[in-house]
């Protein structure tokens, strides 16, 4: 940058005080009025010097630069005098700068084709400032993906480390399955002889020998049979192995959108550094390919006369959010697979109609987007065991024992709840502890007419509420755990 503060840094036109008057931008810059006008796009001006963009004043323009315009007259006074220089500053020799040829020779007609084609040349050097502007703000863009790209390789690598240990998990499984198949077939093939003995049994003595080792057999067989529903399936193994497929399908969800946008984002800057007659070219050809292509996640053309952001929106739109996979508020519907020993996990879907305080901390907990999940937690409480309004309680994933489970949001009795006394209603508990907000009761038994109905329902069980109610006979209570939780995804 030169120290010509008398020009305009766009036109390179020395100010005046009728129709290049200098305005002076708020990053200290000045541009004369006819350039301010053409910079501005959109209410809002970009500096050409500095980059830095600057709304237009509710007034519509830039307050005027008097000092500019003072020093300009002085100038012009003293015949462009140079400056004084700045103590102890060597001065250097005064530029003398070329006066505008006089034009007074001129046809009016080539001074109206001087001025036209001044007025092209300075059309040309706005859309290059803005063609500056707008890759410099792609290429931040840019760089917020890589950054992006760089975190999602390192989960990469993380759901690669847990995968290994899932199948290894996985293989584990196998090995204690395969080892139970065994002795189960040794014990049919023990069953089978004592069959053929209570068939080929000829003397009394012999029969009642035969039918006290049948019952031998036949009670360790049931002996067996409960202790392999306690056994298999291993809960963590399922868990952890749900858990891995359910991160790498969203982690491959996420590979493809930044693929997406990768490829969609090189065809953007190839478009934009051309000129304007190859631009269309381009475009049109892309078109063509995309159309032949049949490839639906990108748009068959351009829209008219857009900017870099126009295009990345349109190549991004409609984004694959998060709220695709798991919605991001109620209503919607959670579900909970309850396991106790001797049985094996069954679900229990529960409806979330409103978006209340509660429901919404109550999905977050369902799908662990904060980190906090109820997977793996237990019921630790039957209230009312066997009367009307009979409860279970649950949702510490604390401690497990009712004295933690700490709310997730704030406010959370600030929502629009309903009353209800009947079976399968999900209430938070009513007590203002912060430390035990995020815990649930559910209505396993509906209450009498006159009884104290709950007033902080804020889902109902739409499926499994026999699942619940077996739940509550179950003792110790303590053994009935929450084995996985989630979203019921919409189809």
């Amino acid at each position: 940058m030169d120290d010509n503060v008398e020009e305009c840094p766009v036109c390179l036109t020395t100010f005046d005080d009728t129709l290049r008057r200098p305005h002076n931008l708020p990053c200290g810059h000045t541009v004369c009025s006819p350039c301010i006008d053409g910079l501005k796009q959109q209410g809002a001006v970009t500096c050409p010097t500095c980059r830095a963009s600057h709304a237009v004043p509710e007034a519509g323009q830039f307050p005027i630069a008097y000092a500019v315009e003072g020093l300009v007259r002085r100038l012009r006074g003293a015949g462009l005098a140079s400056l004084p220089a700045e103590p102890g500053k060597q001065t250097a020799p005064p530029v003398t700068r070329p006066a505008p040829k006089a034009t007074t020779g001129l046809s009016k007609r080539a001074q109206s084709l001087l001025q036209e084609q001044e007025a092209n040349v300075l059309a040309a050097i706005r859309s290059c400032q803005e063609e500056q502007s707008q890759l410099a703000e792609y290429l931040t863009t840019l760089g917020g993906w890589s950054s992006r790209q760089q975190r999602l390789q390192d989960e990469l690598q993380t759901l690669v480390d847990q995968s290994k240990s899932a199948r290894e998990a996985v293989h584990r499984e196998e090995s204690r399955v395969e080892g139970r198949q065994e002795e189960v077939r040794q014990k049919e093939q023990q069953l089978h002889a004592a069959l053929q003995s209570l068939r080929t049994a000829a003397t009394r003595q012999e029969a009642y020998e035969v039918i006290e080792d049948t019952d031998l057999l036949v009670e360790e067989d049931s002996q067996r049979t409960g202790e392999c529903l306690g056994v298999f399936p291993d809960v963590h193994a399922v868990t952890f192995v749900t858990r891995v497929g359910v991160a790498s399908h969203l982690l491959c969800l996420q590979v493809t959108l930044l693929a997406t946008v990768a490829e969609a984002s090189r065809a953007a800057l190839q478009a934009a550094t051309a000129a304007a007659a190859a631009t269309q070219a381009a475009l049109e050809a892309a078109g063509t390919a995309t159309a032949a292509s049949g490839d639906s996640s990108l748009p068959a053309a351009w829209p008219e006369a857009s900017s870099i952001a126009d295009r990345l929106q349109a190549l991004l739109a409609p984004p694959l959010t998060m709220g695709e996979v798991v919605p991001a508020v109620p209503p919607c519907e959670v579900f909970l697979d309850l396991a106790w020993p001797g049985s094996v996990a069954r679900r229990v879907v529960v409806s979330l109609p409103k978006d209340t305080p509660r429901g919404r901390q109550f999905m977050l907990l369902c799908s662990g987007q904060r980190g906090a999940c109820y997977a793996n937690t237990r019921l630790f409480e039957v209230m009312g065991e066997g009367q009307p309004g009979e409860c279970v309680r649950g949702g510490d994933y604390q401690t497990g024992d009712g004295k933690g489970g700490a709310a997730l949001l704030p406010h959370l009795d600030q929502g629009d709840y309903w009353l209800s006394g009947k079976a399968g209603a999900v209430s938070g508990w009513w007590l203002d502890e912060p430390a035990c907000g995020a815990q649930f009761l559910i209505i396993t038994r509906d209450m009498q007419r006159g009884d104290r109905v709950w007033v902080v329902v804020f889902g109902q069980v739409v499926r499994g509420l026999e699942v619940v109610q077996e739940a509550a006979r179950h003792r110790p209570i303590t053994e009935v755990t929450v084995v996985q939780c989630g979203v019921v995804l919409s189809r």
